[in-house]
């Protein structure tokens, strides 16, 4: 996110929001101007002339309304049109990194943070300019007017403009801590509010309150913080500018007392006064703003940065594996230490242990999702040669799968139409027609995942489907039949087992004959 990118989005758009944001301020000092003439007229009581320049003063304030009224939709069309861009970079960033994030993390990155960007960084440059053309159009005027007039506003101007480098550091940290404590307060939230129903059957309803209630408290103290330092130069700022304000009314008097400017000029003095504080305090501020917000954009352009799609031709599709001195330590020390394991092409085991030896864990190494402390994971093919291996061919069934709101065969193919003359045989092989046949819509049914139309065990077999159709070589299982009654998993195992693919399926309590359709078991011991 840049200003270059700002005008990219709709350059057309970007010059006729410039040109609103120039012509405003400048159609002010023009009625101001105005203002001055009406007085000098009253003076010399000549009626005609007076309505004339009324007519014009209310045809200028008029203009002036249209083009605000403009400028907003600009501003705001621009904004969210760049919005819309850089939602999609990051989306497309997350997507292709290969990386594991943080859900709350990438929620408060497309959200939180572009709101503070678009309120401290972009919405700020309507300000800059108006506050630009203002100070320059009244300096010209004063030029006009009277040179001593001029020195005074230079002074002022000068003096201003140095005081956001008296904040800017402060508010970079401000603004950055918002958004850190906005993510920690999502991440609360996912951690605490995803065991609802827990903390409701053993009414711990104080400690979910105690514990939101102090992560709200800290992002509500970060944004105070930052409120604090906006108006603290803004106080700052308002003090020089009352001071420049009150001498530049008395010169004024002086000059009128002597002849060197009109009635008028006493009169309208003080609305250029008010213009001046309006302007520089805009400056000031916006300066202020947008140099705290460079922090937070250079971390949301890292977001944005395009990833190489990955496009390498010497990934083969996995079908074995084998395990060497895999070991993986926690940071409170303690460890997981695996045996050496061997994994053939075609086999199917059965990998067991109690709990809290590492056997999910054993899946997010294979996957890649964690990085062993010691040891690796080598992938074969079919002659058991190492190979460098196509992740995205390794089939995995999580305790938890994931499902999305759309179709069920959508969710099947996940939404590779060349697929869809498979999802017939697939649904058959994972003993899924039954559950099919009760929805209204059979396969083109969308899943509601608010309402969750659909079972543990339906959504089980609807990964386990995709597995399948997805011709995997190899499959990794996690208790992917938990949630299916034991007859259905009996006949599902079966047809999985029968396949030419290489299956290690984690399960517990299975029965002596469910154990039995497997080659061999693999069972995972504690140290």
């Amino acid at each position: 996110m840049n200003l270059k990118k700002f005008i990219q989005v709709n350059p057309l758009r970007f010059c006729l929001y410039i040109f609103s944001a120039v012509f405003v301020p400048i159609l002010n000092i023009v009625n101001t101007y105005m203002i001055q003439l009406e007085t000098n007229i009253v003076f010399a009581k000549n009626l005609s002339k007076f309505l004339l320049i009324t007519a014009i003063t209310l045809g200028v304030l008029l203009l002036s309304y249209v083009l605000s009224s403009g400028l907003t939709y600009l501003t705001t069309a621009q904004t969210q049109d760049l919005n819309d861009q850089v939602r999609s970079e990051i989306v497309s960033h997350y997507y292709h990194d290969g990386k594991k994030h943080n859900v709350s993390e990438m929620q408060n990155r497309l959200t939180n943070d572009l709101v503070m960007i678009n309120d401290n960084y972009y919405q700020q440059i309507t300000y800059l300019v108006d506050g630009i053309v203002t100070v320059i159009a009244v300096l010209i005027y004063l030029i006009l007017l009277n040179w001593q007039l001029l020195i005074v506003i230079v002074l002022m101007v000068g003096i201003s403009l140095v005081l956001p480098k008296l904040i800017a550091k402060p508010l970079q940290k401000a603004t950055k801590l918002i958004s850190d404590q906005n993510q920690a307060y999502l991440d609360t939230l996912n951690e605490w509010l995803s065991g609802l129903e827990q903390i409701r059957q053993f009414l711990a309803g104080a400690k979910l309150f105690a514990v939101t209630e102090k992560s709200s408290k800290q992002l509500e103290d970060a944004t105070v913080k930052q409120t604090y330092y906006i108006k603290l130069l803004n106080a700052v700022n308002g003090i020089v500018s009352a001071f420049f304000g009150f001498i530049l009314f008395v010169l004024t008097g002086y000059l009128v007392k002597n002849g060197a400017v009109t009635i008028g000029t006493l009169l309208i003095i003080g609305n250029f006064r008010f213009y001046l504080n309006y302007a520089v305090q805009n400056i000031v501020n916006t300066r202020g703003q947008m140099k705290g917000s460079k922090q937070l954009i250079s971390e949301v352009n890292e977001t944005t940065a395009r990833v190489p799609a990955k496009t390498d031709e010497n990934e083969v599709a996995p079908k074995g594996f084998s395990t060497k001195n895999l070991e993986l330590k926690f940071p409170n020390g303690e460890k997981l230490v695996y045996p050496d394991i061997q994994i053939k092409d075609g086999e199917k085991v059965l990998l067991t242990g109690d709990s809290g030896t590492g056997k999910s864990t054993l899946f997010k190494l294979i996957l890649g999702e964690l990085k062993p402390s010691k040891g690796k994971v080598i992938f074969q093919d079919e002659k058991g040669q190492s190979i460098k291996p196509d992740m995205s061919r390794i089939g995995y069934i999580p305790q938890d799968p994931s499902v999305f709101p759309a179709t069920i065969k959508d969710n099947i193919t996940m939404f590779n139409d060349k697929l869809d003359g498979q999802v017939e045989r697939v649904v058959q092989e994972v003993s899924f027609k039954k559950d099919i046949n009760k929805f209204k819509e059979g396969l083109e049914q969308t899943l509601n995942l608010d309402h969750l139309n659909i079972s543990g065990g339906q959504r089980q077999k609807i990964v386990l489907a995709r597995a399948k159709i997805h011709d995997s070589n190899l499959i990794l299982i996690d208790e992917g039949t938990s949630a299916i009654d034991k007859k259905g998993t009996k006949v599902i195992l079966e047809n999985l087992l029968k396949s030419k693919a290489t299956i290690l399926f984690i399960a517990h309590n299975f029965s002596p004959e469910l154990r039995q359709i497997f080659d061999r078991e693999i069972h995972l011991n504690k140290g």
